[in-house]
């Protein structure tokens, strides 16, 4: 159960013939003396965020909650004691466990918690944590600071305006003052307007920042597989901690690589914030830089050994390519066929690596040694890509917490088309930079601002483009190409970039051999957008050939395969291969004749298509036109709905024997 559903349970009201639960506004059990004001659930956000991994029914654990700010220790405490509300059985008579880390008893209140199923202990900053405390907890975790997310839940949560101003005042003003505000039977809504009449600090004129700081798994949008690893192995984490699963079946280790700025290092981050463990850091420069080779192999075995004395914990190597292939011969050859050998027996657990998870990530897997990523080693591998669209959106939101509106994100989508996390990142920074600056509040203007120049595409030539990925659908709807999942086009162009302005994108085909129909097919739908620009304006533009992916480039390139390649043309013969026969298109007036013909012949039948389906083909253009991006479902459902009936003539109607 997370966080949303473990609230909805606490609040909606039961089946008449079941006992009502206990909700968080109310005592649950005689002597409970828990009220839930809106700090409370305030700070009940961030633990619960904190705690994710222990967010399910009768979790059994002892953790450190650190809190990252000055905070009122009681409103923590009574939010802590609602998570272990959450997460107890109800039917059994046990009294949550909470208390201050490091406070006058806090050593007898140790003691007692070990004959209980769940505890919590509370840290404020200024107190320490040893590596006692890690030993007697099942975890020690970072408590996010309040943001405007937790305030926005709390306000909506007791039935209040959502109000800037308002959102602003509880995320500046001091816990102490909001704990004093808002108190048992008083509204929560007079509370606030007490607190606005007290003399307190400026508000911020940008959005807070804490949640920058504190990533989790949740907030890693476009990664991937990578991700629900991770949640795996936060699971996994927890089972090994309460002795349920041995070590032996976490997955320990793992590569991760992509291009730089792809956000490698930050996913390192979230998954330890998740995992609720702690990092280590180490690098093949790092280590060389103690010095000789020895010093080398020194350090490398240093830092397994700090992940060890912090078990369990997360050992993270980054750039691990730079330990290169033994089998690439040079003058270094001996020093690093040395320090690959280190570094496999230490990933091999001769050193009793129990307790460490191992993420390596580097730019360039295929340049690592295959011995390291060896069964038993770094055999999970993942790749991180540079994020799509919507991904896109989903990281600024997370650095900047504005949600951009329509126009904004399309000129936000154009713009960013290949920028990588950092790069949004540092977008963010800017227009966080540029809002102080104007003592404004952080909104999507400063966004936009920083993004690169962006032009807005006359109305025709958007229809063009339109009206030339609805025929790629049409088409390959009706030749049976493949299932279009997405049709996409853009209205506006990013200056001095290009760009891709529309797209068909298609699911996944059945694996199965192609013949020669099913190339003819591929052919006929790479056509299609120029066919139908033919049929609807006369003519085609220029912006389907001339790179490689462009789509008469593609279909010539088909065409070629097909008579030249595969033995599926006018001859069994195979003339040579791609490359010797962009040759033989160019010297050969025969063999490039028949190009010419497949390509024709295919065009002919992608513009029949549109000629026979030029409804099915306007509806699509006009609901491109109105939402930019349609579904797969919804172009085949307004091609199914404009196809024609057909009558058979098998079967005509029977006339009557007087007619």
């Amino acid at each position: 159960m997370d966080i949303v559903e473990f609230l909805e349970v606490l609040n909606e009201p039961p089946p008449p013939s079941t006992r009502k639960p206990p909700v968080p506004w109310k005592p649950s059990r005689p002597g409970d003396d828990t009220f839930i004001t809106l700090p409370v659930f305030m700070a009940f956000c961030g633990i619960a965020a904190a705690l994710r991994p222990w967010n399910k029914k009768n979790a059994k654990f002892k953790g450190v909650v650190c809190l990252q700010e000055e905070a009122c220790l009681s409103v923590y405490t009574a939010a802590a004691r609602v998570f272990l509300h959450g997460v107890a059985d109800y039917k059994k008579d046990t009294r949550p466990y909470v208390s201050d880390w490091g406070g006058r008893y806090s050593h007898r209140d140790q003691l007692e918690v070990l004959r209980v199923d769940r505890a919590i202990f509370v840290k404020e900053p200024g107190k320490a944590v040893d590596d006692e405390a890690r030993l007697f907890a099942d975890m020690v975790v970072d408590v996010p600071m309040r943001s405007r997310g937790h305030v926005e839940a709390a306000l909506r949560r007791f039935g209040m305006p959502v109000i800037e101003k308002d959102v602003e005042l509880l995320l500046s003003a001091p816990w102490s003052l909001l704990d004093k505000a808002f108190q048992e039977g008083r509204p929560p809504m007079l509370s606030l307007r007490r607190l606005q009449q007290l003399p307190l600090p400026s508000t911020r004129s940008s959005a807070p920042e804490p949640t920058i700081s504190v990533p989790t798994l949740a907030d890693m949008h476009g990664y991937g597989p990578v991700v629900q690893w991770g949640f795996d192995l936060a699971r996994d984490l927890a089972d090994y901690k309460t002795g349920r699963i041995r070590w032996e079946d976490v997955d320990d280790g793992v590569l991760i690589s992509g291009p730089t700025g792809t956000g490698k290092t930050t996913f390192v981050r979230a998954l330890a914030n998740t995992c609720g463990v702690s990092v280590v850091v180490g690098s093949f420069s790092t280590w060389q830089s103690a010095g000789s080779l020895d010093d080398f192999l020194k350090a490398m075995r240093k830092a397994f050994e700090e992940a060890r004395s912090k078990a369990p914990a997360i050992l993270f190597i980054d750039e691990v390519s730079t330990f290169g292939d033994r089998s690439i011969r040079d003058h270094n050859r001996a020093y690093m066929t040395a320090a690959i050998a280190g570094l496999l027996e230490l990933l091999d657990g001769f050193h009793h690596r129990e307790g460490v998870v191992v993420v390596a990530a580097c730019n360039h897997p295929d340049d690592l040694d295959p011995a390291i990523r060896r069964a038993g080693r770094l055999d999970r591998q993942f790749q991180i890509t540079l994020p799509d669209g919507q991904s896109r959106l989903s990281i600024l939101q997370f650095h900047s917490g504005v949600e951009l509106d329509q126009p904004q994100a399309e000129m936000f989508d154009t713009a960013t088309d290949g920028l990588s996390g950092a790069d949004i990142e540092q977008i963010a920074r800017g227009a966080r930079r540029s809002a102080r600056r104007r003592s404004e509040v952080l909104a999507g203007t400063h966004i936009i601002d920083q993004l690169p120049a962006v032009t807005e595409l006359p109305e025709d030539f958007v229809r063009a483009l339109a009206v030339h990925e609805a025929g790629h659908a049409l088409v390959s709807i009706e030749v049976g190409h493949g299932e279009v999942s997405e049709v996409k086009i853009s209205r506006y162009r990013a200056e001095g970039k290009s760009s891709q302005l529309g797209y068909v994108q298609y699911g996944h085909s059945r694996a199965r051999p192609k013949t020669r129909p099913d190339y003819l097919a591929a052919i006929g739908v790479c056509l299609a957008g120029i066919a139908a620009e033919t049929e609807v304006f006369g003519c085609f533009a220029d912006g389907a050939s001339g790179s490689e992916t462009a789509d008469l480039n593609r279909a010539t390139e088909l065409a070629t395969m097909l008579e030249g390649c595969l033995g599926m043309g006018h001859t069994l013969v195979v003339e040579g291969s791609l490359e010797q026969l962009e040759r033989l298109r160019s010297y050969n007036p025969e063999f490039r004749r028949r190009i010419h013909e497949v390509l024709q012949s295919e065009f002919d039948r992608a513009r029949s298509i549109i000629q026979s389906r030029r409804a099915a083909l306007h509806a699509i253009v006009e609901r491109l036109l109105e939402a930019n991006v349609l579904p797969g479902e919804e172009v085949a459902e307004i091609v199914r709905r404009h196809r024609m009936p057909t009558v058979s003539l098998a079967k005509l109607p029977r006339r009557s024997a007087g007619a």
